[in-house]
């Protein structure tokens, strides 16, 4: 009993930081998708 608590609470924790990372992934392309202008350095045009 005492596995399942903790693998329920482990893989709770592993999928809620799946889900931000592909949330942060869509975001971003959502972005990269938008922006039609020339390249530019990613680090130069943090705001």
């Amino acid at each position: 009993m005492i596995g399942f608590i903790l693998g329920s609470m482990f893989g709770g924790t592993v999928g809620v930081f799946a889900m931000c990372l592909c949330r942060t992934a869509s975001e971003s392309d959502m972005h990269m998708n938008n922006d039609t202008s020339a390249p530019r350095d990613i680090y130069t045009d943090i705001k």
